[in-house]
């Protein structure tokens, strides 16, 4: 089953992200929110396209052959282009247990910082994920059979100490356990859940009373939007629970609501279902982690050339002296595009001729 409007969501999570990672402020709860998002969309996902219903050793195989084969090579380009930006910068130190850990997408175990933050710091995601793919098969054959009450319970008592042992960590540890797989099975879990809870709702009373798509796709944003507010609010009191916790209703309403209006979407699901979004939420998984390489480009080589011409103090003065802030972000205005264009040439030219590759072996 595809469902656009999912697709259309990674695209809108996927550039909230990297804007705020470039400084553009506000953004910073959505990138949290996305992040929690990427995981609970593939445990939905992987549940309604692989049902497991049983679970042999062949079976397991290739499911994780081909999971596998999402993440690695895409890691590797990635990682190889750092080391030599790095290299022509002559900022190139390499640990050689770091970068076995890295290039194995085991490095968001360490709970090192200056390890599953290490090179391309944005593939914790893809070292945590594997982990999640690694997992689906033996849950959906163990976990998904199990009645939907037994499954709420788990999923709160994994809430209840996740929440207790955020509860009292520091910074230091609060990031560690942001990327540490287990932490973000949890997420991968609920959206799990929520694929075996949808049929359950699209059979009860709530679905002939539903709202029209554009009213439950402005709930859903709306609800997504009150818990934004709610943080900020509480003068961070909610802090150790901003990276994920926080985000598991809203994201879980947003994902049902796209399934219940696929293919009868309202005015906003039409927006994410457009052929733009759709171009984006296919290179979706690129530009995240080509952003820290776009940075690299613009800091390095784009950015001389234009303070040459005179272009960044004119954009410098659009920005403070005329608007006497620095409402407007030049580092946005290049970045972006500039990681967009990479993700766009990485897929085409790479990610989806190696997955034809792997797909006929």
């Amino acid at each position: 089953m595809i469902i656009k409007t999912i697709n259309g969501w990674r695209a809108v999570f996927a550039l909230m992200i990297v804007l705020f990672h470039v400084g553009i402020t506000g953004l910073e709860e959505a990138t949290w929110a996305g992040v929690t998002f990427f995981f609970m969309a593939s445990g939905f996902l992987l549940s309604m396209k692989y049902p497991f219903k049983q679970l042999d050793a062949k079976g397991y195989r290739t499911f994780a052959w081909r999971h596998a084969i999402k993440l690695f090579p895409l890691h590797w380009l990635t990682l190889v282009i750092w080391l030599v930006a790095m290299a022509l910068l002559g900022m190139l130190v390499i640990k050689p247990l770091t970068l076995a850990f890295n290039a194995t997408l085991l490095h968001s175990w360490s709970l090192c910082h200056s390890i599953y933050f290490s090179f391309n710091k944005f593939s914790w995601f893809l070292s945590t994920l594997l982990f999640c793919y690694l997992c689906y098969p033996l849950l959906a054959r163990w976990y998904q059979p199990l009645p939907m009450r037994v499954k709420l319970i788990i999923i709160a008592v994994l809430a209840i100490i996740d929440f207790a042992v955020l509860a009292g960590s520091d910074d230091y540890w609060r990031t560690a356990l942001y990327v540490f797989p287990p932490v973000r099975l949890i997420d991968f879990i609920i959206g799990m859940t929520l694929a075996k809870a949808v049929p359950s709702i699209q059979k009860s009373r709530f679905l002939g009373k539903s709202p029209l798509g554009t009213d439950a796709e402005l709930i859903s944003i709306a609800l997504l939007s009150a818990v934004i507010m709610t943080y900020r609010t509480t003068s961070g009191r909610l802090l150790p629970w901003c990276d994920a916790i926080l985000w598991w209703l809203p994201v879980a309403v947003i994902l049902i609501v796209c399934l219940l209006y696929n293919r009868r979407e309202g005015f906003i699901g039409r927006l994410l279902a457009s052929k733009p979004m759709q171009w984006l939420g296919n290179i979706s998984f690129e530009i995240f982690m080509l952003q820290g390489i776009a940075a690299l480009i613009y800091n390095y080589w784009v950015a001389p050339v234009l303070a040459h011409f005179g272009i960044i103090n004119a954009l410098n003065f659009v920005s403070h002296d005329l608007f006497g802030t620095a409402s407007v972000n030049h580092l946005a205005l290049f970045i972006l595009p500039i990681d967009i264009l990479l993700a766009w040439l990485v897929n085409r030219l790479f990610t989806r001729p190696i997955a034809k590759l792997f797909r006929r072996a």
